[in-house]
């Protein structure tokens, strides 16, 4: 029998397992984003993946547990693009941290949904002290890796950062929340370059008239 005649490998158990948690995954997202955290089901989440309740809680422990998996499956990409950007910082002098902030607001303005999911979940969190211990996991893990592309980013141009890097990394990342929020509240409000604008003036720009590294 040629190659092009075989019948093709059936999946194995691992395999579907992988495939059906990638489907739900994106049904979590979609019914997520229309019908916000509380008001969305399981049930909905099976319909729109076009599984059984079961394989949900076959893969997922309850609805929380689902969205704290795309919470950190966003929080990975995020990661991924910080590092690549402060890479190809490295030789591209500030473009780079300037490019990373514009594409953050850029985000939070394409992403609407994400960022109402998200300010349910900071006041579930602020109720529900078990939950508030995961979600406070992942924040600081956000905050961890960005305070460590700082300091490189600081290291590499002999550059004292004005504050500890890790509570710049925390100003940031409260910064670019509130611009969220604000932009919640008034769409438009927040120009393309502000979170840049700030981003450069402390960390960029913090050589210009603060102490070099020795």
């Amino acid at each position: 029998m040629s190659p092009s005649t075989q019948t093709p490998r059936r999946p194995n158990r691992a395999q579907k397992r992988e495939a059906n948690r990638e489907r739900i995954m994106r049904a979590a997202r979609a019914v997520f984003g229309q019908r916000g955290y509380h008001a969305a089901t399981i049930e909905e989440i099976a319909d729109e993946a076009g599984l059984s309740n079961g394989a949900i809680y076959y893969n997922f422990a309850n609805k929380e547990d689902l969205f704290l998996a795309l919470l950190d499956e966003r929080l990975d990409e995020r990661l991924e693009h910080v590092r690549r950007t402060f890479v190809a910082d490295a030789t591209s002098g500030d473009a780079g941290v300037e490019e990373e902030a514009r594409d953050v607001t850029r985000s939070f303005k394409e992403s609407r949904e994400w960022r109402l999911l998200l300010l349910e979940f900071v006041v579930y969190a602020a109720r529900n002290p078990g939950f508030a211990k995961k979600f406070k996991a992942h924040k600081r893990k956000l905050r961890a890796a960005l305070a460590e592309s700082l300091d490189a980013h600081l290291s590499a141009r002999r550059i004292a950062a004005p504050i500890p890097t890790d509570q710049l990394a925390l100003a940031l990342t409260g910064l670019a929340n509130g611009l969220a929020i604000e932009e919640l509240a008034d769409p438009g409000a927040v120009a393309d370059d502000l979170l840049g604008d700030v981003l450069t003036l402390l960390v960029a720009g913090s050589g210009r008239g603060g102490q070099e590294r020795p």
